[in-house]
């Protein structure tokens, strides 16, 4: 009675789906407890990060319209300290990046002292900030090396939140990223109605919580293994990388140069009890947008990472437009420069993810390449709106503004038309899941076949290739989660791959 019991359940469960198969998500929109840790994580890193380098943040002093005696020391420091760290270590060679056999999670001591730090550098600039009324060495010192705190934990914490991301299946996480890149705003709509207590609190609090997040992932293999290649149907394997660095590094440069000089070069600041409503905006827009995308992404059955460059691209160039408008509706040009520079975080991260998956190349290297040169973008387009001011000084009444719009949008015009067009963007757009599941699992025996995969290791072969997790291959195959990893770890070695993103590409490099 039991055996037959456990045939039809097993019959049914494959009746369940093959009936799924044609209409079964795209993609993962469940949360359970891996993807909820990423979520608040990384969700608090971000918020941590933006809170400390935005004007409405935790260091809004005693200048008139955010920045100034602490916050822009603290904000040079740390962004030029890290990001020059972040590409020293993204152009370090591979064998002294990696450890021989794989990358593994962060592990809890290293991490919770960098998160610690960072809890320590947030409450010592926020007491700075709000204790300080005027310039002077000490106060300048002191935030220089508030910032020297604070680049320590950016560096180790993108690093390690940039190396869990990217040892995911894009399909099981793209949902919970970009929830995460949403709410990382939510804590700057009640930032400034916070007291002193009520930001020392949020500063010291959310890289404790990014910790807690990273914890649940501690000393795991993310498998980036040192025998990855380069997919050689793609272009060279530095080519794509580079431009997709340099050009979001325009983009970060425009987003801060055009929401500088909506500060410094305006007549009259944006009234404090609007900042609020600012983020609102933001987190509404971008919740929109990204919500769209995912829609988009869900309907044609494909990974779509060119439609975040284009709304960012977009988004930008419109935010830079309404730069001269900003004398009589900043709060609009202001609402519209802080959408851009939220989705062109999202982009960040979705191409980043790209161009591991379809290049094979290291994840560190793509992390500290493309996140240490949006640090140095940031200063560098704080610099160049501070020369603006100074102009405007001297041109005695004479109109910058629309020129500064003009110089932001050529700059966003040639980084998205020459420096990283989207028919080379396009070439990492994983195809592999236009397939129909027949063909791919056509090809998937083909693979096994070559190879000499086992009956069952074909089974698990098939269920990886279309994005199935451990779990589901647990409960689908009746077998425990040690055998499925044993059979997934005596796979791996034949095919010789480590990551599941590396047999994706497996199975993609024969359809060319």
């Amino acid at each position: 009675m039991g055996g037959r019991n456990r045939e039809e359940n097993v019959s049914l469960k494959r009746e369940d789906l093959k009936a799924s198969e044609s209409g079964a998500p795209f993609l993962a929109k469940y949360l359970d407890g891996p993807r909820a840790r990423l979520l608040v994580g990384f969700a608090a890193f971000s918020a941590w990060v933006n809170l400390l380098i935005c004007f409405e943040g935790f260091l809004r002093d005693t200048v008139a319209y955010g920045g100034g005696v602490v916050r822009d020391p603290l904000f040079i420091t740390a962004l030029l300290l890290g990001g020059c760290t972040l590409v020293a270590l993204g152009l370090m060679p591979s064998k002294l990046s990696k450890r021989k056999g794989g990358t593994k999670a962060p592990k809890g001591r290293g991490a919770l002292l960098c998160g610690i730090l960072g809890a320590l550098s947030g409450i010592a600039g926020v007491a700075l900030s709000i204790t300080t009324t005027a310039m002077g060495p000490a106060v300048t010192i002191a935030a220089v090396l508030i910032g020297l705190g604070a680049a320590a934990f950016v560096v180790r914490y993108t690093l390690a939140w940039g190396l869990l991301i990217t040892s995911f299946d894009i399909r099981e996480m793209v949902v919970v990223l970009c929830v995460a890149l949403c709410l990382q705003w939510v804590p700057f709509i009640v930032v400034t109605s916070l007291g002193a207590v009520g930001k020392a609190v949020l500063a010291g609090g959310l890289p404790l919580l990014s910790f807690w997040g990273l914890k649940g992932f501690a000393g795991e293999d993310l498998g980036e293994g040192p025998s990855a290649k380069p997919n050689e149907n793609v272009e060279g394997p530095r080519y794509v990388p580079a431009r997709m660095a340099v050009s979001l590094f325009c983009f970060a440069f425009v987003v801060q140069f055009v929401w500088t000089c909506n500060v410094v070069m305006t007549s009259a600041p944006l009234d404090q009890g609007l900042f609020w409503l600012v983020y609102l905006c933001v987190l509404i827009a971008s919740a929109i947008v990204m919500t769209v995308i995912l829609h988009l992404m869900e309907r044609w059955g494909a990974y779509r990472m060119e439609l975040f460059y284009r709304a960012a691209f977009a988004i930008g160039v419109a935010g830079s437009s309404a730069l001269p408008l900003a004398y009589n509706h900043l709060f609009f040009s202001y609402a519209v420069i802080y959408v851009a520079y939220a989705l062109i975080t999202a982009t960040m991260w979705m191409l980043a993810w790209s161009v591991v998956f379809m290049r094979h190349i290291p994840a560190r290297r793509i992390v500290g390449l493309v996140f240490g040169l949006q640090c140095l973008a940031l200063p560098c387009g704080f610099g160049a709106a501070k020369v603006m001011q100074h102009l405007a000084t001297l041109s005695e009444g004479f109109d910058l503004l629309p020129y500064v719009g003009f110089f932001a949008v050529a700059v966003l015009v040639a980084a998205y038309v020459f420096v990283l067009p989207e028919r080379t963007l396009l070439l990492l757009s994983p195809r592999l899941l236009k397939l129909s599941h027949e063909s791919l699992d056509a090809r998937c025996r083909e693979v096994a076949a070559a190879h000499g995969l086992t009956e069952r290791e074909t089974e698990i072969f098939t269920l990886l290739a279309r994005g199935r997790d451990v779990t589901y291959i647990e409960k689908e195959l009746f077998i425990s989660r040690n055998t499925v990893n044993t059979h997934r770890k005596n796979m791996y070695r034949k095919l010789d791959i480590h990551t599941q993103q590396e047999l994706l590409s497996l199975i993609e490099d024969g359809l060319s």
